[in-house]
């Protein structure tokens, strides 16, 4: 369960971008103006969108279809390439033309001289999404009986046979764009989950993809789920070892680890009842909560080097005994997810292609996400079981050009990941950027070393050099924010 890195804190204000629509390098000609904007940011993009009606069961014309939404942002130079860029979202379960502004330090860079292709994966964003009905309450308890019923109530109200909402259909959908839209070769990027869409559509596909970009690697012979705890227990090591080492963190928090012992022992299933206000409308809300749903705040706000700056002042004052701090950034982060995830289709992926590899699942413990494959487990009792490729987990060998990225501190694919798939690849490169997180394509010099890799199919290592210089935010030492 991967991947949203920022909360939903900032005021929306939004201004018109003029986007230059020049003569693209394929034949768009079916495709309908439109414009991407995202709630967080003030910049709305022109682009081409088309909704395509697909096959539910590419392998079954007859099994009726399903809409498939595109959008293409036109190449902004004179001469664009033939060759565009095709970006595949995390999640399982995000969107990846609602993410085209998240990635636009990235996107501008490679639009001076090829298309970005954005296909919303069957199940998310406009193209028939799996959503499940959000619940504040459900979500902060997150006890087994609220999460067997809310996936029991999520299944009910689908009216879409779920099972056809697995990477292989979604690599079929890839084809069958390629194709309608006029491209030939073209470059995929990944990210997260996106890494096994795209390492995925290269070993089904060889010879239609000309270069590969994985960031917050995902290899294709690891299941989701066994390693989730000992990911995030190691990234936040090193984040109480930073801490120590800077002076303003260590001194006012000198017992950090400490205080991350005592948290740990919080029951995990004991709730208390907090007064808290909605960061969305406003509204104060009553609820019951346990540990667990702090571990929600705990493990998304380690996913980006902004919000972690936030950890050790929320850590303190939680194993002081004041929780509402990291129960309010809990329901910030319940609140942020609303609509930016499809849940449905996250289930359907994890329970088709993740949990039925599971060898065995160990009894839970203290950790924070120690209970994650019983919960994944859980779920895929009741949410069916689809049809994906029966080899999902096999690894590929390839000459195509690979660059791998991956954050020094990433909470869920850390850089061994990157370190492992590299091995796919007999042209490949991996770069890993100090200090950062989870999804690191938008950060520093990362979107020009990308675009310059597009170009010429190889990472010129002396220039990037320039990661050891991305920027990232002093940690928090109070409410008034960083220390001197």
């Amino acid at each position: 369960m991967f991947e949203c890195t920022c909360l939903k804190l900032f005021v929306v204000i939004l201004f018109l971008l003029l986007y230059p629509l020049v003569t693209p390098a394929a034949d768009l000609a079916g495709l309908e103006e439109c414009f991407l904007s995202h709630p967080r940011i003030s910049r709305v993009v022109n682009a081409l969108c088309v909704d395509y009606q697909v096959p539910l069961d590419p392998e079954r014309t007859d099994a009726g279809r399903i809409r498939l939404h595109v959008a293409v942002i036109p190449a902004s130079g004179k001469k664009p390439r033939p060759d565009p860029l095709f970006f595949f979202a995390g999640g399982p379960g995000q969107s990846a033309v609602d993410s085209a502004l998240l990635m636009w330090p990235l996107f501008r860079r490679v639009l001076m001289h090829r298309d970005v292709v954005l296909i919303d994966q069957r199940g998310t964003g406009q193209s028939t999404p799996l959503l499940c009905k959000p619940d504040d309450e459900t979500e902060l308890a997150a006890d087994d009986e609220a999460l067997q019923r809310r996936t029991r109530e999520c299944l009910d109200g689908l009216t879409q046979d779920v099972r056809f909402f697995t990477s292989r259909q979604a690599v079929a959908d890839v084809e069958f764009v390629r194709k309608a839209l006029g491209y030939g070769q073209y470059n995929v990027l990944g990210v997260s989950y996106g890494t096994r869409m795209a390492q995925l559509l290269l070993r089904e596909y060889p010879g239609q993809v000309r270069s590969i970009v994985l960031d917050g690697v995902l290899p294709l012979e690891l299941v989701l789920g066994p390693e989730f705890a000992a990911n995030l227990s190691a990234s936040l090591e090193k984040l109480f070892f930073r801490c120590a080492a800077d002076a303003s963190c260590h001194q006012a928090f000198p017992r950090l680890r400490e205080d991350w012992r005592e948290y740990l022992k919080l029951p995990l299933d004991e709730t208390r009842s907090m007064n808290l206000r909605q960061p969305r409308t406003g509204e104060r809300l009553t609820l019951d909560v346990s540990r667990q749903a702090m571990d929600v705040a705990v493990r998304l706000l380690s996913y980006a080097s902004e919000t972690r700056a936030l950890l050790p002042l929320l850590i303190h004052e939680a194993a002081q005994g004041d929780r509402e701090a990291l129960m309010a950034q809990a329901l910030r982060v319940a609140d942020s997810l609303e609509g930016q995830m499809a849940q449905g289709m996250h289930n359907s992926i994890v329970c088709s292609e993740d949990v039925p590899f599971y060898k065995e699942i160990p009894p839970p413990d203290g950790r924070v996400l120690g209970r994650m494959m019983q919960q994944l487990e859980l779920i895929c009792r009741t949410w069916p079981k689809g049809k994906s490729f029966a080899d999902i987990h096999r690894p590929l060998q390839s000459a195509v050009p690979a660059l791998l990225l991956s954050g020094e501190l990433d909470p869920v694919t850390p850089a061994s990941y990157g370190e492992q798939a590299l091995k796919q690849f007999s042209r490949g490169w991996h770069l890993v950027i100090p200090g950062q997180g989870h999804n690191v394509s938008p950060r520093g010099c990362v979107p020009e070393l990308i675009a310059d890799f597009l170009e010429h199919l190889v990472l010129d290592e002396e220039k990037a050099a320039c990661v050891q210089n991305t920027p990232r935010l002093p940690f928090f030492i109070d409410n008034m924010g960083p220390g001197a």
